[in-house]
């Protein structure tokens, strides 16, 4: 019952004191170029949107502290993506006209150890600059999951309703917290093409700013959902309620929002160079599948040290080790729902564990964070490369873009730094 009522309070608006409301000053003044708070993430609007969208919902703020960590990047300028070429469907180009001009690229960061190889900031942004990375979110929240989960808080092989009473009865009763990180929940959830999430969803958490369906915020609509389709951890499918499940029993788990857990156990020890932001509903729960904007070199830092074993440039363990561990060796459960996934066709030696993918692809283990507009985080241990990536590429769901980051826009960088 004490998890019940931390949850209901988490869900209420006591949740939402620091919260921030839309911008409405930035709202009216894109208006002038027909983007409405409806719109903001329409395809056309992306180069625009994408490194101001948090300005468009409410949000929290995550603040880095004061532990802002010394540049000791070594800036060498080891990589020059112009000399670098790779295949699209009419010929080889250089890597840097297939970021820019065909997969609608907005910044890049290429760390080798402490080594900054290389960066850019193009679409008018800077280092400074902010960008929403769409599902690149969800590996932060099962990131805080493991923290959580290592502090004793939230046992993970637990079913969801243990944290949260009210999805008993629903497609998640009887399901593992595992499972739900590991998108082998099961459910059944018609979704329009190029979608990965009902349109319900985005209406009942106000992502447009307007909600007519009666339903009040996120978790609203995630207890709708009343079918499974497969016997949970049977088949891999990316689905966002499954992350927001996973972002509530951290709530629930550690009686603390998910934004502040973020600042309280990662963003005040990363040495992160700025804030971050995170969307959140109107009932003040954050948007835990796709809800997070921060600057470029900064998600290069948390790749960094996801590398360095879950240390950050104090040495001092941040995100437990152990949770990094079972992340590369995986498991047969995770493997064999992999295998009849969709996404098997792209790396038939991959899998999906802990909302982040491991994947074997062109002679590269990696792991790789990854939005659904080009907003990527890879990471290889081999070469110790971090490649950090955002963009606004107008369509989702597709295979160009996938095959041209993954086949060979990543691969090819990857290949380059092993040499250097």
């Amino acid at each position: 019952m004490a998890i019940a009522c931390v949850a209901a309070a988490l869900s209420g608006p006591s949740v939402a004191e620091n919260i921030v409301p839309p911008d409405r000053t930035f709202i009216e003044a894109v208006q002038g170029f027909g983007i409405t708070q409806q719109t903001w993430d329409a395809a056309e609007y992306a180069a625009v949107t994408f490194p101001n969208a948090y300005k468009f919902t409410r949000h929290y703020v995550v603040e880095p502290g004061t532990a802002v960590a010394p540049e000791t990047w070594q800036a060498d300028g080891g990589l020059d993506l112009a000399s670098l070429t790779a295949r699209d469907a009419d010929g080889a180009f250089d890597i840097q006209t297939l970021l820019r001009d065909r997969l609608k690229n907005h910044s890049m960061v290429v760390l080798k150890g402490d080594r900054l190889l290389h960066q850019h900031f193009w679409n008018g942004m800077a280092p400074d600059s902010t960008h929403l990375d769409m599902s690149v979110t969800k590996s932060f929240t099962a990131i805080l999951a493991g923290i959580a989960a290592s502090e004793g808080l939230l046992d993970m092989a637990a079913p969801v309703e243990s944290y949260l009473p009210r999805f008993a009865g629903t497609a998640f009763e009887g399901v593992s917290m595992q499972d739900v990180a590991d998108m082998n929940s099961g459910l059944d959830i018609p979704t329009p093409p190029f979608l990965s999430w009902d349109p319900a969803f985005t209406e009942a958490q106000e992502w447009n700013g307007q909600n007519d369906s009666g339903l009040n915020g996120i978790e609203d609509y995630l207890v709708t959902i009343a079918n499974r389709k497969y016997d949970p951890g049977t088949h891999y499918q990316y689905q966002d309620p499954n992350t927001e499940v996973l972002g509530l029993a951290v709530e629930a788990a550690t009686g603390v929002g998910l934004a502040k857990y973020l600042e309280d156990k990662i963003w005040t020890k990363l040495g992160a160079e700025g804030v971050a932001y995170w969307m959140a509903d109107a009932s003040g729960a954050t948007v835990a599948s796709g809800g997070l904007n921060m600057r470029t070199r900064d998600l290069a830092r948390v790749g960094r040290m996801m590398l360095n074993g879950g240390r950050n440039h104090l040495g001092e363990q941040v995100i437990p080790e152990a949770f990094i561990e079972a992340l590369w060796q995986g498991n047969d459960r995770v493997r064999a729902a992999w295998s009849v996934g969709k996404e098997a066709a792209l790396a038939p030696n991959g899998w999906y564990k802990d909302q982040i993918r491991i994947l074997d692809i062109g002679g590269h283990r990696f792991m790789a964070f990854v939005g659904i507009h080009g907003q990527i985080m890879v990471a290889e241990p081999e070469s110790q490369t971090i490649i950090a990536m955002n963009g606004g590429y107008p369509q989702t769901e597709t295979q160009r873009m996938n095959s041209l980051i993954f086949l060979e826009v990543v691969p090819t960088i990857l290949d380059a730094t092993s040499g250097i």
